[in-house]
């Protein structure tokens, strides 16, 4: 049925090719969606299968793909492979047909269906369980008249390592094509298109992919099995298919059958008929060493590398994927100078355009990976981390300069305090006076660029002038130089008004909470820089300054506040109540973080004596700022969360000797400040403790959980609900909080796992 249906494809499109102007069989279908009216042929036809298990990415999926529509002439063909969890319900709503497939194991066949309803000039697919995070380029590209000119557009599959989305890699995929008569997918798994494309341009767009992280190990042995069959079963089949040949070595990497990837990636490049240039060739030629590598043999590793560099043909993506390895290889082995140049040869030949007629790229298991900015930035990285490592600062400013400082924030930041650590290292002023100006052109790094610099400061107090005289040719009006004058005049002995006054003058002002945080225990230039500052600007100081500091220096800061409140000034005594306020709401979250710790007597203070501060600090600043008559209202809303916990906290503890108005309290407070369940479940576990001791005393044999474990699961079942309503209203950040404790309190609870695996793979980039 497929192939008929294909072959019905082909002939129509042969005749709108043709001018016709027909449109294409429909087939079974759901009316719906963004799409076309009409019979106008679409610039762009989207096709993606829909499987059980995505209703938690499925909405995801659809949603990221609705600006694209709106702004580019499009259809949105599924194809339903067999769905009865209502994923294709919710899909269905956006799509201009669905097509029913019955699967068969075979990937191609369903691609396919969906692919001959398509009857766009362009053509891309994707899956169920990826969404993408931003489509400007995409809709650019369609809009523009370079699509003319190219065949085929690749973006990034960003493919997670963690539920967290903290570890990932970057890697291109080839799924947006033209369409012609000829398209078609192959492969029983991992399809992929033809006719080969040759013209590419490269997007730096990406979608989020969760689709290699399992619940267990069973589940994740259960995929690697259906993969190896179907592959194994087309490899037999067909064993002159060198491009499933590849996915099947890739497989038995994964399944860590080391010997039988040897043997079928040897036995491929013995047998192949396929010219050298070719880039599954170039692909099996780069795994060899790889699987030494994956197997700690870096010593085995290098030397083919090494051999491969003498005797074969590379392309611009092997050549990229050599110098990658090997510079790993390298740095396991400790030949630094090696792993340099290494480095630098893949920066280089990163750099290189590849000649006009060269053999077209294409996305081969993961050696698009090393095309990628990603890939890239992982190269700096491995130089950096060796100049440290060595303390060979030589490279240090070749390193800098190829470093990427647009890319990300995560993966740039860190590299502010090794550029810092390098310049005071070596001497080397180039490196600040080359790199610090296009660094402070990304707004995310310029507070990391502060923080570095004040760690500088304050770390090597010998090095201060030298860095001041470095840092003044530059002339930047950022507020972190301004700020950093104050400080050197401060050590000059120069600490005057008139600094102030320079800051403020040369400031953007966009550090002036920095600055504030930073300064707050400076007794000579804290009142200066208070004048200036609205009680806006002065919480986040507060803010900035709590969120660093460990336990024994809030504990510092705790104990100097009474005597800092000669710094301010009659009508900014609320602005040190506010710090004390939220001093002492730190101080209380990280006693309730020690609870059940074998240290917490050592501390010197628990949680009862922290959550006693905190509500006398907080009537102390609600009673400064809000009408009297306002805080006996219980609940009332237009208060802080903070102070409605702390007023309902209280009323809980006078009823600590009956425990269901204690209880009901409890789960007052933790509504009302969800932050602060850290607290609740503190007190919740002291209580349970307390129990347990008096019952042990009464009693030698176990006795079942008491009151507290009660209230504990019912405070438990509360925030579930809440989860689920923060969810629906859009407030994921919050619900994710909420998921953490619980995770805590519950960790063996099966709904909390599922709500927080819910909540991680809907995206971390909110």
């Amino acid at each position: 049925m497929v192939e008929e249906k294909v072959s019905e494809k082909i002939e129509e499109q042969k005749k709108l090719a043709e001018g016709s102007g027909r449109s294409l069989k429909t087939g079974q279908y759901i009316e719906g969606g963004l799409g076309m009216n009409g019979s106008t042929r679409p610039v762009l036809s989207i096709s993606m299968l829909v499987s059980n298990g995505r209703r938690d990415t499925i909405e995801r999926c659809m949603e990221s793909l609705v600006p694209l529509r709106r702004a580019v002439p499009s259809e949105l063909i599924l194809v339903d492979t067999g769905c009865t969890d209502g994923s294709i319900e919710i899909a269905a709503s956006y799509a201009d047909k669905v097509v029913k497939f019955t699967w068969c194991n075979d990937f191609s066949a369903a691609r396919n269906a969906g692919l001959c309803e398509c009857t766009g000039e362009w053509f891309l697919y994707l899956d169920d369980d990826e969404w993408f995070e931003d489509v400007t380029e995409l809709i650019e590209f369609f809009q523009g008249q370079e699509r003319k000119h190219c065949d085929a557009l690749w973006y990034l599959q960003r493919n997670y390592t963690d539920l967290e989305g903290a570890g990932y890699t970057d890697t291109y995929v080839g799924r947006v094509v033209r369409l012609t008569p000829e398209t078609r997918f192959h492969g029983k798994i991992h399809e992929w298109l033809e006719p080969v494309p040759r013209m590419i341009k490269k997007t730096n767009a990406y979608v989020h992919h969760y689709g290699y992280i399992y619940k267990n190990e069973e589940e994740r042995q259960r995929h690697l099995q259906r993969n190896l069959s179907l592959e194994e079963e087309a490899v037999r089949e067909n064993p002159d298919d060198i491009r499933m040949c590849c996915q099947l070595v890739q497989e038995y990497r994964a399944a860590k059958r080391y010997d039988d990837a040897r043997k079928l990636c040897r036995t491929t490049l013995e047998t192949t008929k396929y010219p050298v240039e070719n880039s599954f060739v170039q692909a099996l030629l780069l795994v060899l060493p790889k699987i030494d590598t994956e197997q700690e043999n870096y010593q085995n590793a290098v030397e083919e590398f090494e051999r491969l560099e003498r005797e074969a043909v590379l392309l611009h993506q092997t050549k990229l994927g050599l110098s990658f390895e090997k510079a790993r290889a390298l740095e396991k082995l400790g030949r630094k100078e090696e792993m340099f140049q290494a480095c630098k040869d893949y920066l280089e030949e990163y750099d290189t355009v590849p000649k006009a007629g060269a053999p077209a790229e294409l996305p081969v298991m993961d050696f698009a990976h090393y095309c990628s900015r990603f890939c890239r930035q992982k190269v700096v990285k491995l130089g950096v981390r060796g100049v440290l490592k060595n303390e060979d600062y030589t490279p240090a400013e070749y390193f800098f300069e190829k470093a990427d400082w647009t890319y990300e924030k995560g993966t740039t930041a860190e590299f502010v305090p090794a550029l810092l650590q390098c310049y005071i290292k070596s001497g080397n002023a180039a490196l600040l006076t080359k790199n610090l100006p296009r660094i402070l052109e990304v707004e995310d790094l310029r507070i990391p660029v502060s923080a570095a610099l004040f760690s500088v400061y304050e770390q090597y107090p010998e090095k201060r002038n030298l860095l001041a005289a470095d840092l003044e040719p530059l002339a930047l009006r950022s507020g972190n130089f301004a700020f950093f004058h104050l400080l050197f005049t401060e050590a000059r002995g120069i600490t005057t008004q008139q600094d102030v006054t320079d800051y403020y003058e040369k400031s953007d002002r966009k550090y002036d909470a920095e600055v504030a945080a930073l300064l707050f225990l400076n007794a000579e230039l804290f009142p200066k820089v208070l004048e200036t500052l609205s009680i806006e600007l002065y919480t986040e100081a507060a803010g900035l300054l709590l969120k660093e500091m460990d336990r024994a220096a809030v504990e510092g800061l705790w104990q100097h506040l009474p005597e800092g409140e000669a710094y301010y000034p009659e009508e900014k005594k609320g602005f040190w109540r506010y710090t004390v306020m939220a001093t002492a709401e730190k101080r209380l979250v990280l006693a309730a973080g020690s609870v059940g710790q074998a240290t917490v007597p050592e501390q010197g203070l628990g949680l009862r004596e922290a959550l006693d501060d905190y509500i006398a600090a907080v009537k102390q600043y609600s009673e400064a700022f809000y009408r009297p008559e306002l805080l006996t209202v219980a609940g009332a809303v237009v208060l802080p969360a903070n102070i409605r916990f702390s007023y309902a906290m209280e009323q809980a503890l006078a009823a600590e000797d009956n425990m269901a108005v204690w209880g009901e309290g409890m789960k007052q407070a933790a509504k009302e400040y969800p932050a602060m369940l850290p607290v609740v479940r503190g007190l919740l576990a002291e209580r349970k403790r307390a129990e347990a001791a008096q019952k042990s005393r009464k009693s030698s044999t176990a006795a079942p959980a008491g009151n507290a474990q009660r209230e504990l699961l019912a405070l438990a079942g509360q925030l579930k609900g809440m989860v689920q309503t923060l969810f629906r209203e859009g407030k994921a950040e919050e619900a994710t909080a909420i998921l953490s404790e619980l995770a805590t309190m519950l960790p063996d609870d099966e709904e909390v796992k599922e709500l927080l695996k819910n909540s991680c793979t809907t995206g971390k980039k909110e």
